[in-house]
């Protein structure tokens, strides 16, 4: 049996020497420890000094934000962007007038907003109907009205965003939850049954009656706004309206199923279906509001109760804490209340602190401005 043989004797060293400094003859000497540092006194600032510089911050601070606010208001004028323009005409004797004047002319447009364009009236009846009741276990039309029911349009700027919208018309979980926000502006069938009272009252029960609980059908259209944000990003920005209206109808969907379902306890009929069979549409152009669209003008035909439970119901969704989901609610509702009191009388909608994302983003610039002065006033008292 083989014996490796036995490991060398490693080399032996010697000890490092002791912290000294070697001289050329080969001696060690120890080192040199250099003599202590005299200690550096510092004098404090003198009460003048301090004054000085206090009474230059109160000068310079106030000069300096006034400099950056009124660069920053002329730089954002339209005006400004002529000097940046090749072969732009500048009159400078014109320029006194035009710098107060902020409104966009040629070469600068508006910023995008949302689409709030004047609603279709998509109620036909022209006299007034007899509204029946809320039915009882009707039988459903086959197939049931659905959003999208009609050739689904291409215009979208990806094949993602177009994909989606052909796999979301067309599965169980959108379809079983029958959404009466986007069956009210995007269904042609149930547009169609606001001809017939009758049709109309047996749709809006089966949009209130779903097979799925509302609780799951919240969960599932909560699931469509998520899938529809991350492939539509690019429709989104371009402000397609197909993906703008149908992420704002699908946001608002909780609140839409709760207003399409509520009823007039004086006579036990749906308070939609009753918008829909008067012959003033006064009171139909309120659930629009949650989708954007503005009022067209009213009249005393909308002060009654339905009209302000409706009112009462989107005040209390806005103060909620999904109030920032409803944005079409936001840009419409306080106009609409003034509408109202200026029908109905004073204080008959309730007033809602609508917040303001755009007033937001404004006033950042100036909390901005406010941390630079302070910034500014720091550096100048320790100089």
């Amino acid at each position: 049996m083989f014996t490796p043989p036995p490991s060398p004797t490693p080399p032996k060293t010697r000890p490092p020497p002791s912290p000294a400094h070697l001289v050329s003859d080969g001696l060690l000497v120890p080192p040199t420890v250099p003599p202590p540092l005299a200690p550096v006194v510092t004098s404090a600032p003198s009460k003048y000094a301090v004054a000085r510089r206090l009474r230059w911050s109160v000068l310079l601070v106030p000069f300096t934000l006034i400099l950056i606010a009124a660069t920053t208001r002329f730089l954002t004028h339209p005006a400004a962007f002529d000097l940046l323009i090749p072969g732009a005409e500048n009159k400078w004797d014109q320029w006194t007038e035009k710098i107060f004047d902020w409104t966009p002319h040629s070469g600068h447009s508006h910023p995008p907003r949302l689409h709030l364009t004047s609603p279709s009236l998509f109620r036909r009846a022209a006299t007034p109907t007899t509204v029946p009741p809320v039915p009882q276990n009707p039988t459903l039309p086959t197939p049931f009205p659905q959003p999208f029911d009609t050739t689904l349009s291409t215009n979208f700027s990806t094949t993602e965003c177009y994909s989606f919208f052909l796999n979301m018309t067309q599965t169980l979980p959108f379809r079983s939850c029958r959404p009466f926000s986007l069956l009210v502006t995007h269904s042609e069938a149930f547009q169609e049954a606001q001809n017939n009272i009758t049709e109309m009252n047996v749709d809006i029960w089966g949009a209130c009656n779903t097979d799925l609980s509302w609780d799951q059908c919240s969960t599932n259209m909560a699931w469509f706004v998520s899938a529809l944000q991350s492939s539509c990003v690019k429709d989104l920005s371009d402000q397609n309206a197909m993906a703008a209206d149908t992420l704002i109808a699908l946001q608002a969907y909780d609140l839409m199923r709760n207003t399409s379902c509520q009823v007039d306890t004086a006579t036990n009929a749906y308070c939609y279906v009753e918008s829909v069979g008067s012959s003033d549409p006064s009171s139909y152009w309120f659930y629009l509001l949650p989708l954007g669209q503005p009022l067209v003008g009213i009249t005393s035909s909308a002060c009654n109760e339905c009209t302000k439970q409706l009112m009462a119901a989107y005040a209390s969704a806005l103060d909620s804490s999904d109030s920032t989901l409803l944005s079409g609610l936001q840009q419409t509702y306080q106009s609409a209340a003034k509408s109202l009191d200026n029908a109905c009388g004073a204080d008959y909608a309730q007033t809602v602190n609508v917040s303001n994302r755009a007033l937001a983003r404004i006033g950042t610039p100036h909390v901005g401005i406010l941390l630079l002065g302070v910034l500014l006033a720091s550096l100048l008292s320790t100089t």
